[in-house]
């Protein structure tokens, strides 16, 4: 997309008074502009029209508010923004510059200038019970996560959005720091976007677990930053999409430091007359020798006109490295389809089981359950 063919960055912000001390407005304008226009934003969104998402974000509700659930719990700490002292101010404007790509990701860097209400979540020690993010119908929600060393903690985010729904979460992992993450978006006739930034240090680890379905338009970014020795990040995660519908996620893996892990392993089914895409990148450092990364993608059109876009990539620059990538896109194996047919299982109830198989391999965490029923009420 052209820059001119895009709307005026200032427009689009529509800032509202008492921007944040932790974000410099002219500077973000500025990055936008350059951004908005440049040859990587078109190549990352050329499936997805990001000028809908820019005018949808121009009407998005700033003063929306997510809610949050078992956050008084001894070594929690959930500050809503309207109670940030100046020291909170500085915490969330070192985790933006450190977690933040504005060129990678110029709607969330909008969209942070936009929100008035948010969430610091900083945890210290071993959480107990996990906490839960439950997101409003409709406006941008930013949440930052600090985890302190050797910290451990559970979080359960949904939020299914309705006019226009923008979740963005940034995540700081110290030392030795456990982050699990459990997300679903699991409604359908929704225009959603959502971007996790997440930086680890030294032996830390993140595991995601997402299930999504498609919307109206829906785009989910992930962003993952090794950047110590020993981090380690798992994410696991089943999609689907159904006629009429268009899902776009962009998952990148940033190996910054030596010795540092990365699995990862999504299923997506085409269930209609749908669009799907999904791009993993996983970027190795010259300065990250022994790194270990694995993708995997696999994808099963069930229907006709399903379009599946798959897309894995390896960017290495370093020898001393273990990496593999791979991704398909197939129909239910013919074999296994006359086994079941064979016993007396019903054609339609056989492609069924095999397809809730082929997803239910993937979904785990909390939301497993919830997103499993999801699945088996679109392909029933």
């Amino acid at each position: 997309m052209k820059a001119a063919e895009l709307p005026d960055v200032g427009a689009v912000v529509g800032i509202p008074e008492g921007a944040r001390a932790w974000l410099d407005e002219d500077q973000v304008r500025r990055r936008a502009g350059d951004s908005l226009g440049s040859v990587l934003t078109r190549e990352l969104w050329k499936y997805t029209p990001i000028k809908e998402f820019l005018e949808a974000l121009a009407e998005s509700a700033p003063d929306a508010r997510a809610s949050i659930a078992e956050a008084a719990q001894p070594g929690v700490r959930a500050v809503p923004f309207d109670a940030l002292t100046g020291a909170d101010e500085g915490r969330i404007r070192r985790v933006v510059t450190h977690s933040a790509d504005p060129v990678r990701h110029p709607l969330a860097d909008l969209a942070l200038l936009r929100a008035r209400h948010g969430w610091l979540i900083e945890v210290d020690g071993v959480v107990a019970q996990p906490v839960v993010l439950r997101s409003p119908d409709r406006g941008v929600v930013p949440v930052f996560v600090l985890l302190g060393a050797n910290a451990s903690l559970t979080l359960v985010e949904q939020g299914e959005g309705g006019e226009f729904l923008a979740q963005i979460l940034h995540a700081e992992l110290g030392p030795g720091a456990r982050l699990h993450h459990d997300r679903a978006a699991l409604e359908k006739n929704v225009a959603h976007y959502s971007l996790q930034s997440v930086r680890l240090e030294r032996d830390a680890s993140y595991h995601l677990n997402q299930s999504c379905v498609g919307g109206r338009r829906r785009r989910a970014e992930v962003h993952v930053v090794l950047d110590g020795p020993g981090a380690e990040v798992e994410m696991t995660g089943a999609y689907l999409v159904e006629n009429g519908q268009h899902l776009d996620q962009q998952f990148l893996v940033e190996h910054r430091a030596g010795h540092t892990t990365s699995r990862q392993k999504f299923h997506g089914i085409g269930a209609g007359k749908g669009r799907s895409v999904f791009n993993g990148r996983i970027h190795i450092h010259p300065h990250a020798p022994g790194s270990d990364a694995i993708l995997t993608n696999r994808n099963l059109a069930l229907h006709p006109d399903a379009e599946m876009n798959t897309k894995p990539e390896l960017e290495i620059y370093t020898d001393d490295v273990r990496c593999a990538h791979g991704a398909t896109v197939g129909q239910l194996a013919a074999d296994a389809l006359f086994y079941l047919t064979s016993r007396g299982v019903p054609q339609g109830e056989a492609r069924r089981l095999l397809a809730h198989g082929f997803v239910r391999e993937c979904l785990a965490g909390a939301l497993a359950e919830q997103a499993a029923e999801r699945f088996l009420e679109a392909m029933t």
